[in-house]
């Protein structure tokens, strides 16, 4: 297989070919066994090139990591926790060196140089490709590096999801080619999860190629004649378009020798508008915004001979389309390495591998209570008194509502980006926080880490050399620039009464470290990571400063291990159509599944259709299902473009639709907090693709647009438009309860329920317990002493109802309670079992309402006449149905 080229093109691909086929001999021979020294932490095997050194780092988690030479990485940013060294033992055949943990074994074969992982039981898992290790010499900037690749193995039947979130619409990712770097909208995680049970992390810090493609299509610029106006239509998914004067036609063709699955990827370098590549006439990729980012893959089957493409992007930028077949293994490769560096994750079940990264990478810290209410932005409250205004008429509305947000330009004449209140529209900063407060609302504001250079405020940052030379970026790695920054933003805003934090711009913007000298060294090496210290620097400082609030970080960008910072992810500048709906569901799954738990998106997306946008009925039924959605997103947030958002800005019908859904977001409170302790404390996700419960049903595991909420309720968003009905498959091996009616469903089907404007199909697990609070204003509303428990019979069923004071950190010192309530199916008898623990505070007595669902009680958003109450004050009790 090959792409049509020149004949010297061609020449030069044969005399490369030739020199990697020779090369080869030479890569497996530089991995030979010599010898093997087993020590206390590891299993050391010596190649003829290099120490191959294999780590157990827990019983369930193996690190393998190839060095040669002198080159070293000598940060450790992720795997920062280091629990005790597991017991484990080497055993030698002549072929063969086996490392056996109590749950994971690594067999070596010492004449293939490969590695493979079993379970307990002896299972294959993982296994390396045969002479895929690849640790090739090359430089960046004249700095000495190599080029790490490695491949794995990879079964027809598995499913791969993580990597972190990107706007090219896989959901499998395997096979699908892409590039990790930070850009807007897109956060590279090299983290990948498995069905059948592991997790990998490629560890590095730098670019990283996934499933890369070689082979690349000669393109070539339609110019236009001289002195002659030439207009160039294409091919796109509307229709014919003709091409603007800002953009440019490339054309090409390649030549497949068989028919198959093909992976084709479009890098333009740059963040662009417009992604459209062209098949055989056929558009193949075709995504429009203001921005989106540089490359995007597309997997597609061709058949086998000549095919013809047209790519379409800016005239500034120059595009690079390759392709690849497809084949039953997954790589990774980092240009910019320093060794070969991975760690392997296996668990019984997706929580316990996410566990075990977590307890390596950092664990999670629980958020206020408030930051699981409702969130309103817009861009942009142009003062103080435009802020509380608008809190007052959600309050004056009966929209529940826990935070609004400022976003950027408050600093007004102080310059970009100084984290100032320019007095003129915000006079006061310190009065208009705590009326704010005083109407029961959390501030949150738009800080970001490029402030102006010749402002007075940066004057500190310029004299003690904390920017990036050559950037207007703050060196954020610099322990020095941590703190000084963390010093800046407390004494110009959280000493004011801010709340909460929206890092904007952490990649930093548009990869900007490239070719950049930084506090670690050349920022090629460390380029994915600067999101990672941007957290760290405000979480380390405001915990410093004042404990008794927890740090609430929302963010544009994030790196492996930022789950421990307290940080919140939102999927960046996405535009507003169905299609971008779509997407981001999609990158909110893979997103959760890189261990990280809490994300957002702009509800009704952050580019939105101009000033038509309040009465254009299409809009208005977008942002109606988006907002159903962001009420099951582990946080729910408003945001949009020169857009005022509020929802009462697009009719009373949306206003009613979205006060249907804030009341079933407060209603349900006490179950999102309690399973927000599940993520701190037992290494849980919210937010659940399928493969995370239900991994031997690949019919669910292959559902893009629904999940889990919790552990108890299925979400499935409505994706298209003008929709009476939707589509839902309902899992096996239980019974499934609509929400809205209690109506009971076997699963293993999939049911065409109702689903009118005002409602999201949601249904509810049997042997679910699902504690349901008031109707409120507001989160410091919810005193948890009354509350509804729906039982959901047909299975036995536990849930532990959590309780602290909803904020500071004095749950790690054990200062919270957990109440177990627990169905017993064959019994049909509920235990309340005795409170564990306690804080200062905590209610004495509770009040539940118990409720065992069907079709005709315990059903939708309101509450439930006439149910069984108990008065629980912490003693065991246990009821009978009847």
């Amino acid at each position: 297989m090959m792409s049509t080229s020149t004949p010297s093109q061609r020449h030069q691909r044969k005399t490369l070919l030739v020199f990697l086929l020779g090369y080869i001999p030479f890569l497996v021979a530089g991995q030979v066994y010599q010898k093997h020294t087993t020590l206390s932490d590891r299993l050391s095997i010596e190649l003829s090139e290099g120490v191959l050194s294999i780590l157990p780092l827990t019983s369930q988690a193996i690190r393998v990591k190839w060095e040669k030479g002198a080159i070293q990485e000598p940060q450790e940013f992720v795997l920062i926790h280091h629990p005790a060294i597991p017991r484990f033992k080497v055993e030698e055949t002549e072929a063969t060196l086996k490392l056996m943990t109590s749950d994971v074994t690594v067999l070596f074969d010492k004449q293939k140089g490969a590695i493979q992982f079993a379970d307990k039981q002896g299972s294959v898992f993982l296994k390396e490709k045969e002479a895929s290790r690849k640790l090739l010499a090359s430089t960046v900037l004249n700095e000495p590096c190599f080029i790490a690749e490695q491949q794995f193995e990879s079964p027809a039947d598995e499913y791969l999801f993580g990597l972190g979130q990107f706007q090219d619409g896989f959901f499998n990712l395997r096979h699908a080619t892409r590039k990790l770097i930070q850009v807007n909208s897109q956060i590279a995680i090299p983290f990948l999860y498995s069905s059948k049970g592991y997790g990998i992390l490629w560890h590095q810090y730098g670019l990283t190629w996934f499933n890369p493609a070689d082979n690349e299509v000669a393109l070539a610029k339609r110019d236009t004649t001289a002195g002659e106006k030439r207009e160039e239509e294409v091919t796109t998914t509307a229709g014919t378009q003709r091409v603007s004067q800002q953009q440019s036609v490339y054309y090409g063709k390649f030549k497949v020798d068989e028919a198959g699955e093909y992976s084709l990827f479009l890098d333009l370098g740059n963040m662009e508008s417009r992604h459209l590549v062209i098949v055989d006439g056929t558009p193949v990729i075709d995504q429009t915004n203001l921005w989106l980012p540089p490359a995007v893959g597309k997997l597609l089957y061709l058949d086998a001979g000549e095919h013809a493409v047209q790519v379409v992007c800016k005239s500034s930028n120059t595009p690079k389309l390759t392709w690849k077949r497809t084949a039953n293994e997954t790589t990774f490769r980092s240009p910019n390495a320093k060794s070969l560096d991975y760690v392997v994750f296996h668990g019984e079940h997706a929580d316990e591998v996410v566990a075990n990264y977590r307890n390596i990478t950092g664990n999670v810290p629980m958020l206020p209570l408030w930051a699981y209410g409702f969130w309103q932005c817009r861009e942009r409250y142009t003062s103080g008194s435009h802020l509380v205004e608008t809190v007052k008429e959600f309050r004056k509305r009966d929209l529940p509502l826990d935070v609004i947000v400022q976003d950027w330009q408050y600093w007004g004449k102080y310059g970009w980006g100084v984290p100032k209140f320019d007095e003129a529209n915000y006079p006061n900063p310190e009065q208009f926080i705590q009326q704010l407060h005083d109407l029961n609302a959390h501030f949150s504001i738009s800080v970001w880490e490029n402030l102006d250079k010749k402002s007075e405020i940066a004057q500190e940052y310029v004299s003690k050399n904390l920017y990036i030379p050559n950037s207007p970026w703050v060196d954020m790695f610099n322990p020095e620039a941590q703190k000084t920054h963390w010093r800046v933003l407390n004494q110009n805003l959280f000493a004011f009464g801010v709340d909460s934090w929206w890092m904007d711009a952490t990649e930093p913007e548009n990869d900007a470290l490239t070719g950049k000298q930084t506090f670690f060294g050349l920022g090629d090496f460390y380029r994915l990571t600067y999101p990672l210290f941007v957290s760290k620097a405000v979480y380390d400082g405001q915990r410093l400063t004042d404990p008794q609030k927890r740090v609430t970080i929302l963010t544009r960008s994030a790196f492996a291990g930022q789950q421990r910072y307290g940080t919140i992810n939102w999927s960046g500048d996405v535009g507003w159509n169905w299609d971008a709906f779509r997407r981001q569901i999609v990158a909110g799954l893979n997103f959760n599944l890189t261990g990280i738990p809490y994300w957002t998106t702009d509800i009704g997306g952050f580019f939105r259709p101009g000033r038509g946008q309040y009465t254009d009925e299409t809009y208005r039924e977008i942002l109606t299902r988006w907002f159903q959605w962001g009420a099951f997103s582990p946080i729910f947030r408003m945001h949009g473009y020169q857009s005022e958002t509020e929802v009462w800005k697009y009719g009373e019908t949306v206003e009613a639709n979205a006060r249907k859904m804030l009341q079933l977001r407060y209603r349900l409170l006490p179950y999102i907090y309690s399973e927000s302790w599940q993520v701190s404390s037992n290494g849980s996700t919210m937010m659940r693709p399928l493969v995370m419960d239900f991994p031997s049903d690949t019919t669910a595991v292959q559902q893009a647009y629904q999940y889990l909420f919790g552990k108890s309720l299925l979400v499935a968003p409505v994706t298209e438009a003008k929709v009476a009905e939707w589509n839902v498959y309902l899992p096996k091996q239980t019974v499934w309860f609509d929400f809205w009616t209690g109506k009971r469903f076997p699963g293993g089907q999939t049911i065409a329920t109702t689903a009118p404007l005002d409602k999201i199909p949601v249904f509810v697990k049997q042997g679910a317990i699902l504690p349901m609070g008031t109707f409120l204003q507001h989160s410091g509303q919810m005193t948890m002493d009354t509350l509804e428990i729906r039982i959901y019979s047909g299975a036995n069923g536990r849930f532990d109802l959590y309780c602290d004071e909803g904020d500071n950190y004095q749950y790690e010192k054990g200062l919270y309670k957990v109440i177990p309530l627990v169905w017993d199916e064959q019994k049909q008898t509920l235990t309340i079992e005795k409170q564990q623990g306690s804080y200062p505070g905590a209610l004495a007595r509770h009040v539940f309402h118990l409720v065992w669902v069907d079709e005709t009680k315990g059903y939708g958003i309101g509450t439930t006449p006439n149910p069984k109450t108990i008065l629980y004050t912490g003693k065991r009790i246990k009821i009978k149905t009847k």
